[in-house]
């Protein structure tokens, strides 16, 4: 029975210790027994629970060293890629090199004693030629190539396993692939005692210079002129006038045209001798006629129509400078030579714009016209100050004007035509006088060896009108006459002259007839309607000056000038109200007028709103104001007392 029982137990899946408890075993061996199997379990237990987190850290271990393996072959992948991308970058480079280099000279060995060896000469030259392309570019519309030194001496940094050195590699692959030229030449005492100077441009072409042993400086310059002049014959032209050599330009621009190959080139090589040809010569009408051959080859080159804006100028035709410079205007970039395209096309433009901003009046939008890079900051404080005036504000002309002083290099003329507007807005006409006669001869004033005639013909457009302005304003009406009898008679702003003197003459009939041929000569420009409507407004027409004055505004709609003098005949036919928007539309382009501020605040009294007549009362006081207007500002409640 008890085996059965035993049995019956193993079958029912008991324990061992139950074996043990139903064999009879004690209960103090099944419970030895029963201990050390939990401390096995145990064990077993925390060998796992550490073996799994062995497990798991090689695991991670093994996934950051396969992403360190894939991060460094992707690290080698961009490195390879930047290898690559740099050299076709240096290539590249490399093909497009394009500039003069200067390798060493060689020189007579009493020459190496003194310490003048060919790489003393060499850099001499370089130099000289860095500096001529420095100041043909500052003086152009086309850009130049670098002139650099092949400089043998230069620390190198060699490529491992070539025995080479970087800048050796550089250039091999700019002689390789680039289009540079190398200059390299000879210093050499001749039989006669004389220095010989050579210089070979790399194409067959020589350039051979003697002088006295004492004279290598002027020998030098010579060399590097002649090398220049072969080397960018353009920035040579501009180089030349830039320096007040005009003749030696002429001739050079004559010699380009000669050799100019390539419509571009062609036309740019007429547009050249066209400007040099009024320097040299005086001959305005036969520049033109050389400009237009240019346009006859290349209408879409920019610089042409550039030059004849000058030419416009400088004859007084507004209407055609105007025409000129809006096809300035009309032309792209990428129609233009590659070394006009970019700053020099930029340089261009903003001229045009500058021309035609001073041609309607626009005065605050017309500098850009004198700021070229590189010019003297006193020669665009002293324009600024001229541009400053024509906007009615003298105190801020003569504030410029005293900065530009500050600033040096100020043109003469340029400051007594800054002077001559200040002083007419505030009516000193005798100082007036005095700054227009200056300005005209220091317009006459040599500059180098440029033409006389050319220069007559700028102080007869351009300043005698101002002398004569003045002087009719004092009653000199003789003297008057007289100097704008000399002015060209296709002059515009000589005709306006013309008509203004009558005008203050009380001549109508002769006003009437000069302001209608300048307005027939120059449709487009509007001083002579806006003097017209002047001097109606003056003799109490005002239908017939508003007239003029639309006209005027419709030609030059940023023009003050109109729209003032339109407000002040609205207030004359007690249209008050309709008067406050020309003086807020002429406000926005002479903001510093103190007549205008004066006018406004008039209107604004009649039409009953006396606070805001205050505020425009107190803006004149502060600014520029005739003995006249203070009296008027006094009548009118806006004076301190």
């Amino acid at each position: 029975m008890a085996e059965e029982e035993a049995s019956a137990a193993g079958q029912s899946g008991g324990s061992p210790a139950d074996a043990i408890a139903f064999t009879g075993a004690s209960q103090a061996k099944a419970d030895t027994y029963l201990e050390g199997q939990t401390r096995l379990a145990k064990l077993q237990s925390q060998n796992l629970v550490e073996q799994n987190a062995f497990e798991l850290s090689h695991l991670r271990w093994r996934r950051f060293n396969d992403q360190m393996k894939g991060a460094l072959q992707i690290m080698f992948v961009a490195v390879g890629a930047l290898i690559v991308v740099a050299l076709a970058a240096a290539i590249w480079n490399a093909s497009q090199a394009s500039g003069l280099v200067v390798d060493s000279f060689t020189a007579p060995p009493d020459f190496e004693q003194r310490g003048i060896g060919g790489g003393v000469i060499g850099g001499d030259i370089t130099d000289r030629l860095a500096a001529i392309r420095k100041i043909g570019v500052e003086h152009s519309f086309s850009s130049s190539n670098e002139v650099t030194k092949n400089d043998a001496g230069a620390i190198k940094v060699e490529i491992p396993d070539t025995g080479i050195s970087i800048t050796e590699a550089w250039r091999y692959l700019c002689n390789w692939l680039g289009h540079e030229r190398h200059l390299t030449g000879s210093l050499r005492n001749t039989v006669n005692g004389k220095l010989e100077l050579s210089a070979g441009m790399g194409d067959g072409r020589t350039i051979t210079e003697t002088d006295q042993p004492d004279n290598l400086s002027k020998l030098e310059q010579k060399v590097a002129e002649e090398v220049y002049q072969a080397f960018d014959p353009v920035n040579y032209v501009n180089y030349l006038s830039a320096i007040g050599r005009h003749h030696e330009a002429y001739q050079a621009a004559a010699s380009y045209v000669k050799i100019a190959k390539g419509e571009q080139a062609q036309a740019d090589s007429y547009g050249l001798w066209s400007y040099t040809t009024a320097d040299a010569t005086g001959d305005i009408p036969l520049a033109i006629q050389r400009a237009r051959v240019g346009i006859s080859i290349d209408p879409k080159l920019a610089v042409l129509y550039v030059q004849e804006v000058d030419f416009d100028d400088a004859l007084g035709h507004d209407e055609d400078e105007l025409m000129e410079a809006q096809t300035v205007l009309r032309q792209r970039n990428q129609d233009q030579p590659p070394a006009h395209q970019g700053s020099g096309f930029a340089a261009m433009q903003s001229e045009a714009r500058g021309v035609i901003a001073l041609l309607q009046g626009d005065f605050a939008d017309a500098e850009p016209w004198y700021w070229i890079p590189g010019f003297p900051l006193g020669l665009r404080l002293s324009t600024m100050a001229a541009l400053a005036a024509r906007t009615h504000d003298a105190a801020g002309s003569r504030a410029l004007l005293s900065k530009a002083f500050a600033a040096g290099f100020v043109d003469d003329r340029d400051a007594a035509e800054a002077r001559y507007f200040a002083d007419t807005e505030t009516e000193n006409w005798s100082a007036a006088l005095t700054d227009a006669v200056a300005a005209r001869t220091a317009s006459l004033s040599p500059k180098g060896d440029l033409s006389v005639r050319y220069l007559a013909a700028i102080a007869d457009t351009s300043f005698a009108p101002q002398v004569a302005l003045a002087e009719s304003h004092l009653g000199q009406f003789t003297l008057a006459h007289r100097a704008i009898d000399q002015t060209p008679g296709d002059c515009v702003a000589c005709k306006t002259a013309r008509g203004n003197i009558d005008a203050f003459q009380n001549n109508d009939g002769g006003a009437t007839y000069w302001f209608s041929r300048a307005i027939r000569d120059a449709p487009s420009i509007p001083f002579a309607y806006t003097d017209w409507g002047a001097m109606l407004l003056h003799e109490g027409k005002y239908e017939a000056a508003i007239a003029k004055f639309k006209l005027a505004n419709r030609k030059g709609p940023h023009f003050a000038d109109p729209l003032e003098m339109w407000g002040e005949a609205l207030i004359a036919k007690n249209r008050s109200d309709l008067a406050l928007a020309k003086f807020a539309e002429a406000d926005k382009y002479a903001p510093n007028w103190g007549r205008l501020h004066l006018k406004w605040g008039e209107a604004l009294f009649w039409s009953g709103d006396k606070a805001a007549a205050k505020k425009q009362f107190a803006v004149a006081r502060g600014l520029d104001l005739t003995p006249s207007e203070m009296s008027e500002l006094a009548r009118m409640g806006g004076g301190h007392g």
